[in-house]
């Protein structure tokens, strides 16, 4: 835990050491019917509908030219469900952008962490592709050995465009070989399809409140995908 105390107060330094004019405070909390995360359905809840809420709190940075940009922030989400099936989940990310190239790294808290890294089309649909490996946490091989790590990979093409007060995307994921941590025992299997559409109201200069629906399917799990979410949203 030490390393990520570490590099988000050297992120912070960096951040606070530049120009006010580049800072970037954002604060979010949505409400969603269903929580998905990358096809998979986290808690496996029964029936059509397990409401749930997220938050996230972060900073941002963006040079002067707009061609490197960083971002760090804390994610988190509960279920409203309650018993066995009530779930939660902790998340801490670093982001940086230099000319299109991106590099993640993601931190689940309790479970696992991952660096991602990638590259965003310039231009008005501007899509990226991101490959993912798991480096640290639960993601070792326990059908053959507990102790050997698989490194499990996964890589995500998505595909947005924006219309005035309108945001769509399309996401296409899979995982490109066996994995233990995605469920997967043969090789390469698409497990995220997903069409997403946002309409954010504009409430004043700093707030406003997106309304999102999604659909898609989980060739992987098998599982449909869809989820409404409405939430508000500070930045500034």
């Amino acid at each position: 835990m030490k390393k990520f105390l570490l590099v988000a107060v050297a992120l912070l330094s960096f951040t606070f050491g530049a120009s006010a004019q580049t800072l970037g405070f954002s604060a979010n909390e949505e409400l969603m019917t269903k929580y998905f995360w990358r096809g998979m359905m986290p808690g496996n809840f029964p029936g059509p509908v397990a409401p749930g809420g997220s938050t996230d709190v972060g900073l941002n940075f963006t040079s002067a030219d707009e061609n490197f940009y960083m971002e760090s922030y804390f994610w988190t989400f509960h279920s409203m469900s309650f018993g066995d099936w009530h779930y939660a989940e902790y998340q801490f990310t670093i982001y940086t952008e230099f000319h299109g190239v991106h590099l993640e790294m993601n931190h689940y808290f309790g479970d696992m962490g991952e660096i991602g890294i990638g590259y965003t089309l310039p231009g008005v649909v501007p899509a990226s592709l991101t490959f993912y490996t798991t480096l640290w946490g639960d993601d070792y091989d326990m059908r053959v050995n507990s102790l050997k790590r698989m490194y499990s990979n996964y890589m995500e093409l998505t595909v947005p465009y924006n219309v005035g007060n309108w945001d769509f995307q399309l996401t296409f994921g899979a995982v490109p070989h066996r994995s233990f941590y995605y469920d997967n025992d043969g090789g390469f299997a698409v497990n995220n399809m997903l069409a997403e559409t946002t309409y954010t109201f504009e409430l004043s200069d700093i707030l406003t409140m997106p309304v999102k629906l999604a659909g898609g399917y989980s060739p992987l799990y098998k599982t449909p995908i869809y989820y409404a979410t409405v939430g508000l949203s500070v930045n500034f």
